[in-house]
C-alpha cells in the first residue's frame, strides 16, 4: 500500500466525523424570537364551551420562573440567562378546566405579558405550555406567573409548575419550581 493510499484511508475515517460536527454547529443557531409565540396554547386551550354547574372553584396560582439567575461568587458579573416552561396540567381525566388568565411578571412586579386575551379552555388531562425564551431576560431573576383557573367543585386542582434550563461553560443547569395558590386573588 503506497503513502498516499495510508493517508486517504487515515483520512475518510475522520470525514464522518468532521462532517457530523460541522453539520451539527451550523445547524444551531442564535436567532432570537418573540418569545410570546412559544408554547402550546394556540393548539391544546379552546374556546370555552362548556357550563360548568354550581357550586364552582376558582383558584388563582403563583408560579415562580428565573429567566435568569446569579451564579458565583461575584453576582454582579455571573448572571446567567435561562429559558422557562410553564407547564399547566389538567390532572382530572373527566372534566375541563377553564384558565380565566396567565400573566407573566418581571421582578419588579410589573405585567410583562398577557398570554389570553379571553379565558379558554384546558381539557381533561391535557397539558399546555407557556415559555420563555432563552433571550428574553425582561422577567430577571424576580419573575413570575399568576394562573387563575376555575372548575367545577369536585374537579382536582391543576398541576402547575415551571421548568429552568440553561448552560454555562460546559455545565447543564436545570430546576423545577412549583405553583402555590394565593388566597388574595386579583380578580379576572
Amino acid at each position: 500500500m503506497s503513502d498516499v493510499d495510508s493517508a486517504r484511508i487515515h483520512l475518510s475515517g475522520r470525514i464522518g466525523p468532521i462532517l457530523a460536527c460541522g453539520l451539527a454547529l451550523f445547524g444551531c443557531t442564535t436567532e432570537k424570537s418573540d418569545s410570546s409565540a412559544f408554547g402550546s396554547a394556540a393548539v391544546r386551550l379552546r374556546p370555552v364551551t362548556t357550563t360548568l354547574p354550581d357550586p364552582t372553584v376558582r383558584r388563582t396560582v403563583y408560579v415562580p420562573v428565573y429567566s435568569s439567575i446569579y451564579i458565583g461568587l461575584d453576582m454582579r458579573k455571573s448572571l446567567i440567562d435561562l429559558a422557562a416552561t410553564v407547564s399547566i396540567r389538567n390532572v382530572s381525566a373527566q372534566h375541563p378546566v377553564i384558565l380565566n388568565f396567565v400573566r407573566y411578571y418581571d421582578s419588579e412586579g410589573g405585567l410583562v405579558r398577557e398570554y389570553l386575551k379571553q379565558p379558554a379552555e384546558l381539557g381533561p388531562l391535557a397539558t399546555v405550555e407557556f415559555v420563555i425564551g432563552r433571550g428574553d431576560v425582561t422577567g430577571g431573576p424576580g419573575a413570575n406567573f399568576l394562573i387563575q383557573w376555575v372548575g367545577r367543585a369536585d374537579v382536582d386542582e391543576p398541576l402547575m409548575e415551571a421548568v429552568m434550563v440553561g448552560e454555562s461553560a460546559n455545565a447543564g443547569i436545570s430546576f423545577t419550581s412549583a405553583g402555590r395558590v394565593i388566597t388574595n386573588e386579583p380578580s379576572p
